[in-house]
Formats: C-alpha cells, structure tokens, sequence
C-alpha cells in the first residue's frame, strides 16, 4: 500500500509542475486547489515512506 501511495503522489506532484508551468493545460483552475493537493501529496509520500522504513525494520 504504501509503494501505491508513493506513485500515485508522484503523478500528481508532476500534474501539478506540469500545470504551474504550462497554464494552457489547465489540470486544475483553482490555486488554492492546487496547492492543497500538492501538500496533500507531499505528506502522503512521507507518511508512505516511514511505514515502508518501519515495516522493513520489523522485518529485519
């Protein structure tokens, strides 16, 4: 679960660079928007990664 996290974080981490460089795209209208799920994603990437460390501790 925690590696479907990571990608799918990734993927809308690159939407959204991909939009604040590219308005044409317009993946999402609104700024506030935006910038919730880039923060939203960038927790979830670090809330994967330490359950994938602490699961891979326990296991050692």
């Amino acid at each position: 679960m925690p590696h479907i996290c990571i990608i799918l974080s990734l993927d809308i981490l690159v939407l959204f660079v991909i939009d604040r460089f590219n308005t044409a795209m317009a993946f999402i209208n609104n700024d506030i928007t935006k910038w919730m799920l880039c923060v939203l994603t960038v927790i979830s990437i670090i809330t994967s990664l330490m359950l994938y460390s602490r699961q891979r501790k326990d296991n050692d």
